[in-house]
């Protein structure tokens, strides 16, 4: 199995627990907090690494508390680290995270500098899959030149022209909900199967390859392949998420793209790879925190297998 690279964000994660959303105005005595690591390419590059799939990361931290936390993470999951830029200049991103425990939903109060613009040698690996989560374009645009055969997946979070650039040049184009409604300026119904498909084939249209638009709890939008397990081979489907009782909905993302990873570099078909991410997203929003939360393989398998969701 080859080696996945995984670009951009990381951050140190502070998630503090509370009952109910933050109010202006308003003193909390709080007692407990989770930390650990965060931001989309970390959290998809120690999943892979959990998962046995070799990892290697680009992203930027500084020498400060947080940064020599996230290299005791990345040593303590098996993450190569030969591409991490550690710089005494930079400050490591951090976030306090409020969750509500009464949904799972959350506030996040992220503190980063700018991305980087200058261009950097990536090391001569033999890369099989590229995850960029497009915060940083120059990074990303420099590493599908150097590893011209490597997928190439984006992790399209939100709406930007820099994001716009990266989504042209990779193969699977994994849109949030945002970045899909964001794009084509249009509201995603899941109970309007027509409306649904317009705006898919919109953004499938970036480029012309595999697209697919999250949707959080309501699942996701995919287009069949032609030899489609679900007997709706060529048309645009709505794949149900798997039900979970949310703690925590911080790093969900992150993990369904970390586990999409896995499944492309172990060449797993198409919608199992779907069926695959979406349980160990679901696992995950059950448990505090981003990294903290990433499910072992074991536990999806066993899941999907128990329940008998989705096609493996």
């Amino acid at each position: 199995m080859k080696p996945v690279l995984m670009i951009g964000l990381s951050t140190y994660d502070i998630t503090v627990p509370m009952d109910g959303p933050l109010v202006e105005n308003q003193k909390y005595h709080l007692r407990v907090s989770t930390r650990g690591g965060g931001g989309p390419a970390f959290n998809a590059a120690y999943l892979c690494a959990k998962w046995g799939v070799p990892a290697y990361l680009r992203t930027r931290i500084g020498c400060d508390e947080f940064g020599e936390a996230m290299r005791t993470l990345m040593k303590r999951a098996g993450i190569f680290e030969e591409e991490v830029l550690q710089r005494r200049e930079f400050h490591t991103p951090y976030s306090y995270i409020f969750t509500n425990n009464f949904n799972g939903n959350r506030t996040v109060m992220n503190f980063r500098d700018d991305p980087e613009t200058r261009h950097l040698p990536f090391g001569d690996h033999d890369i099989g899959v590229i995850l960029t989560d497009g915060h940083e374009k120059t990074m990303s645009l420099d590493a599908f030149e150097k590893y011209p055969r490597a997928l190439r997946v984006l992790d399209a979070g939100n709406f930007r022209d820099y994001t716009l650039e990266v989504a042209r040049e990779v193969d699977y184009l994994v849109s949030s909900q945002v970045f899909a409604e964001g794009y084509t300026g249009m509201k995603i119904d899941v109970g309007d199967p027509k409306g649904c498909a317009e705006i898919f084939e919109s953004v499938e249209a970036i480029n012309g390859k595999t697209a697919v638009i999250t949707l959080g709890g309501e699942g996701l939008l995919y287009r069949a392949p032609e030899n489609s397990l679900s007997g709706h081979g060529g048309e645009v489907c709505h794949m149900s998420a798997y039900p979970a009782e949310a703690v925590d909905t911080t790093g969900a993302g992150d993990i369904f793209h970390g586990a999409f990873v896995c499944g492309l570099a172990e060449g797993m078909e198409f919608e199992q790879i779907l069926c695959l991410a979406q349980m160990a997203a679901s696992i995950s929003v059950r448990y505090e925190g981003s990294q903290t939360s990433v499910p072992e393989r074991s536990a999806v398998e066993k899941e999907l297998k128990s329940t008998g969701f989705g096609y493996l």
